[in-house]
């Protein structure tokens, strides 16, 4: 039993997976069907009243109403089909009640796209304006049912900003390695290039490091930048802890990516915190990927210091970590092996 949902803003390509899996002859779950339903039990139309109602939903019968009237179709369509996909999670709260219903059964999908290029997609198809709300409008609504959080929490993610054909084979590669019981390690990657442990650094963000073992990872860090601070210190700061980071400049924030966090291990060495970072790596565990924030102050200095209790006055690092090879465990005992007597252990 596998149970694939996706959750994603309008315009992202949540429909087109839906279609792929219908190709796949996978039943196809749409919680969107539960506010249209109720629209039209209450006498209104859907196109006109659909986030009023999915508003009222959740106020009446608490966040998870919508999933919890999803779930009688979910346990249906399985009683068919090995695999399910259900279309359009929204917030935490759902995550955590599919969570609980189905397990490790459950792999939740983000499909990510920069709002331009969502508006776009929704003007060729003559939906620019959504049930009578602005995409901004449904955005911000969207927003506010927790759906940022569901995201954050996806086992895996997929960037839809290329071509069509692209996204649809990604969408392929995560149903087929569901179907075959095996979550793809690929499925979020930029590339599909293939890496091997001779190499001294591989394509697709792999690394050979002196172990032999091969790493491929996505590092995201991200950094608020305030009116009273210099971008480049905060970008700099970044640097001394993620020396390969390839940053972005944005209105009130940076976002760097990176593909190892060989610097990042060092300095966990040096200050003999390892303990630490793996209780910090694994607390914060989602599926294949660790997140975990840092302290500014700290970093500007070239060290790291997690970021527990209070807020940093200065604000912190956000960093996320997903794991395509070999594995998370695998990859933490790299960065921050276990200790004996405060000495890393050799695996």
């Amino acid at each position: 039993m596998t149970v694939i949902a996706t959750v994603g803003l309008p315009g992202s390509g949540k429909g087109e997976a839906a279609t792929q899996a219908e190709a796949f002859g996978i039943p196809v779950v749409t919680m969107g069907d539960v506010i249209r339903q109720a629209c039209r039990d209450r006498g209104l139309d859907p196109a006109e009243h659909h986030g009023e109602v999915a508003q009222a939903l959740r106020e009446e019968n608490g966040p998870g109403a919508i999933a919890e009237e999803s779930l009688p179709q979910i346990e249906d369509a399985l009683g068919d089909s090995d695999v399910v996909l259900v279309d359009g999670v929204r917030s935490g709260v759902e995550v955590d009640q599919f969570e609980a219903a189905f397990g490790d059964d459950f792999t939740l999908v983000s499909i990510e796209a920069p709002a331009e290029l969502r508006k776009e997609r929704l003007t060729e198809r003559g939906r620019d304006n959504l049930d009578g709300e602005s995409l901004e409008e449904r955005d911000e609504r969207e927003l506010g049912f927790g759906m940022g959080e569901a995201m954050e929490r996806a086992d895996v993610r997929i960037e839809n900003t290329e071509s069509l054909e692209a996204f649809q084979e990604r969408i392929r590669d995560v149903i087929e390695s569901e179907i075959d019981g095996d979550l793809g390690d690929d499925a979020g990657s930029q590339d599909d290039a293939t890496a091997t442990a001779d190499d001294d650094a591989t394509t697709d963000g792999g690394t050979a490091p002196d172990d032999g073992a091969v790493y491929k990872v996505d590092v995201e860090i991200t950094a608020p930048v305030y009116p009273t601070e210099v971008t480049d210190r905060v970008a700099d700061a970044v640097h001394n802890l993620f020396p390969e980071a390839e940053i972005e400049h944005r209105e009130g924030e940076l976002a760097g990516t990176a593909h190892s966090m060989e610097r990042f291990s060092e300095l966990l060495h040096e200050r003999e915190i390892l303990d630490t970072a793996r209780d910090q790596f694994f607390a914060n565990r989602r599926g294949d990927t660790v997140s975990f924030d840092l302290k500014k102050q700290a970093a500007f200095e070239g060290l790291v210091n997690f970021a527990v209790g209070q807020p940093d006055e200065l604000g912190e690092l956000h960093v996320r970590v997903r794991v395509h090879e070999p594995s998370v465990e695998a990859y933490v005992d790299h960065v921050a092996p276990r200790t004996e007597d405060g000495r890393p252990v050799e695996t």
